[in-house]
């Protein structure tokens, strides 16, 4: 409804202040001289007083009357011609109507001044009282401006305060995150502790040389983790064993430049003792997954974590001796997060590779 209001206000003023549609006298006849006819209205609109009150317009239309006399001018240009004689001739029309109607110039400063305050009122504006005319639109445009300003300024906070809002929301969501995984290790050690209880009563039942077989792998293999966690700095990797059994490599100190898949170079040392970890746990699944903080867009960062996660697989295939296609890859993104993504140190230890070594089926 404020649009409609808007638009036809603003129509009454183009209205007055163009104010065209006089008749400009009949087409000429097909065939006729297209030259005469622009000749005929050069002339009408001379007799109204267009060379004296529109001298910009009458020179310019007469310097192009010449230039297609002498040029000998296409169809178009003529039609372009007798177009704009035609309109000269209304506007020297309506100049010579209101020069002698003096009643009627004061009719069209009263049409304009409404419709100006037409406007300001759908926007809260009251004219001001001793300002008419151009003055009085100028004072309107100028406060419309200011009016603009003031929005534009509280857009601009409600988009910081939205913005700030949406940070706190994602802060909130990351410490869920955080807290959830921090759940899911708790759960871990219940079910560890669950599988060794399971263990014990299954070796009470079982046969007892069956049951210290599988309590010494698993010892075996606890100390193969204990050794690798040897093997490693904090903050280099961290090394973990499932409930499953599975042993996950969670590789800090693996590093790509940005946007790379390429190592980076200096990490010869950490490479080989990737591989001596792995080749502790001979015929064992093995697989890669990459992960990214959650700098950049979600598919990007899901596209790069998976060609990080290839490029240390195809190393530890190619050292092992092992067929590349023998081991798992996956690119997870930003989606499993370990830190929160709002910190610096939170992103660097998102940015990962976790070599996941399968358990003793």
């Amino acid at each position: 409804m404020k649009r409609a209001r808007i638009a036809a206000a603003a129509g009454l003023v183009v209205l007055v202040l163009a104010l065209a549609g006089w008749p400009a006298g009949p087409s000429p006849a097909q065939g006729q001289d297209p030259g005469a006819e622009v000749a005929r209205l050069l002339d009408q609109a001379k007799d109204l007083g267009a060379k004296g009150q529109l001298p910009t317009a009458w020179w310019n239309l007469e310097e192009r009357f010449k230039r297609a006399r002498d040029g000998g001018a296409d169809p178009a240009t003529w039609a372009a011609l007798e177009r704009d004689a035609r309109r000269l001739v209304n506007q020297a029309s309506f100049v010579d109507e209101m020069r002698r109607r003096k009643s009627a110039m004061e009719a069209l400063l009263g049409r304009f001044d409404q419709a100006l305050a037409e406007i300001g009122a759908l926007y809260g504006l009251a004219p001001v009282p001793e300002l008419t005319g151009t003055a009085a639109a100028r004072d309107l445009v100028a406060r419309l401006d200011a009016l603009n300003l003031r929005r534009q300024v509280l857009v601009d906070s409600l988009t910081i305060t939205n913005r700030t809002l949406t940070e706190s929301v994602g802060g909130r969501a990351a410490v869920r995150e955080s807290l959830i995984t921090s759940l899911q290790v708790e759960v871990s050690a219940l079910r560890q502790r669950l599988w060794e209880m399971e263990l014990r009563a299954g070796v009470a039942e079982a046969d007892r040389s069956a049951a210290e077989t599988v309590l010494g792998a698993k010892q075996q293999r606890e100390a193969a983790v204990a050794q690798v966690r040897a093997m490693f700095t904090p903050a280099e990797a961290e090394v973990t064993l499932t409930a499953t059994g599975d042993v996950v490599l969670r590789l800090h100190g693996i590093g790509f430049d940005v946007g790379s898949a390429v190592l980076r170079a200096g990490q010869d040392d950490l490479v080989r003792r990737l591989v001596d970890a792995v080749a502790l746990f001979a015929g064992a699944a093995l697989r890669v997954e990459g992960h990214t903080d959650d700098t950049g867009s979600s598919s990007a960062n899901q596209r790069l974590s998976r060609r990080r996660a290839e490029t240390v697989a195809g190393v530890l295939a190619a050292r092992l001796g092992r067929d590349a296609a023998t081991i798992t890859v996956e690119g997870f993104g930003p989606d499993r997060p370990v830190a929160l993504n709002s910190t610096p140190e939170g992103r660097a230890l998102n940015r990962r590779i976790d070599v996941v070594i399968g358990a003793d089926r």
